[in-house]
């Protein structure tokens, strides 16, 4: 007998980890309703990284954060069991660019869902995705950095995932209501957009590739490293925390290791064929920025079995081919 399938919700379906998300819990029996900024269609990138059977399976429904009734149209159209909470602004620069509109969309915009759940589908267990940027600059004694570390957020974003954190375990408190909160850290993949810094480093290279611009990338701060997972794995990590993990925790998803941002650009630069040559671009360097970031899953692995599977070599092998196939298909029209 074919099981039941789970409804299950995913605000923020048209980001990038949104759609990874979508098509791993369609294999795991979910029956999917994902959530677009006010509009009835997800971006075009789509469709290189989706199967057509999941595009065509998931309900689309259009929601706007900073509006209640909003998120309440959706909870109520969705009746979920399970709800992702992705959707907000998460590109650190827009933050800094317009901090009320970040705070409005990631603060206010995580009461509604959780207020619009409590009022419609009380009984739907909630992933809120926070940000390991909550942990601002660590203390490189205190590496690799656990989920009981104080929260210093050092930029606009951060603040905002710290406030919205805090605010989903308050409300994990109330009677009935199930709320877990992931910390993922960087992560990335194919069909990432070129703000994030492999794929931007995958794009140029693959471009520098094909002979479609000179032989140069331009970088900021390439001395500093990161905690970087691929997103087909920190995606397993939310469906393992929102199902197996405790009501009220949080959790970190990572890989547990540092990589250098300029080995990952020179392994990038390793795919291609080309002699590139790297200059470094003074404007490029980011405020307050951190040297390095490596987290512990030795929680989320102890409560659920999660781990890290895919070796990040591998998955920057599969950025810069997304990249290449892409840029092909662009020079073809």
């Amino acid at each position: 007998m074919t099981k039941k399938k789970i409804p299950a919700l995913i605000t923020g379906f048209d980001g990038f980890a949104g759609a990874y998300l979508a098509e791993y819990l369609i294999r795991h029996n979910r029956k999917i309703t994902g959530t677009v900024y006010n509009k009835l269609k997800v971006p075009p990138i789509f469709k290189s990284i989706l199967s057509k059977k999941t595009l065509k399976s998931v309900t689309i429904l259009p929601m706007n954060l900073v509006h209640y009734k909003s998120v309440k149209d959706v909870i109520s159209k969705a009746k979920p069991r399970e709800v992702y909470h992705l959707a907000g602004i998460s590109h650190v620069p827009q933050s800094w660019a317009n901090p009320r509109l970040a705070f409005s969309t990631n603060v206010m915009g995580t009461v509604h869902v959780l207020e619009a759940v409590r009022e419609v589908m009380k009984a739907a267990r909630v992933l809120v995705v926070s940000s390991a940027e909550v942990y601002g600059i660590p203390d490189p004694k205190n590496l690799p950095t656990q989920e009981n570390a104080p929260l210093k957020p050092n930029n606009p974003y951060a603040a905002t995932k710290a406030a919205l954190d805090l605010l989903a375990y308050q409300w994990s408190q109330y009677p009935d209501m199930f709320i877990i909160r992931a910390r993922p850290f960087s992560h990335t993949g194919p069909g990432q957009i070129s703000n994030f810094v492999c794929s931007f480093f995958a794009r140029e290279v693959a471009a520098i590739s094909l002979g479609l611009c000179p032989p140069v990338i331009k970088v900021g701060d390439i001395s500093v490293k990161r905690d970087f997972s691929d997103v087909r794995d920190i995606v397993g990590g939310y469906r393992l925390a929102l199902e197996k993990g405790k009501n009220g925790e949080v959790y970190n998803v990572c890989s547990g290791k540092s990589q250098l941002i300029k080995s990952i650009l020179h392994t990038l630069i390793s795919f291609s064929d080309k002699k590139i040559m790297v200059a470094i671009d003074p404007d490029k360097f980011r405020a307050s920025e951190i040297p390095e970031t490596r987290g512990s899953h030795t929680k989320l692995t102890e409560d659920t079995g999660w781990e890290p599977r895919i070796p990040f070599s591998e998955t920057l092998k599969n950025l810069y081919d997304f990249w290449l196939k892409r840029l092909k298909k662009q020079c073809k029209k």
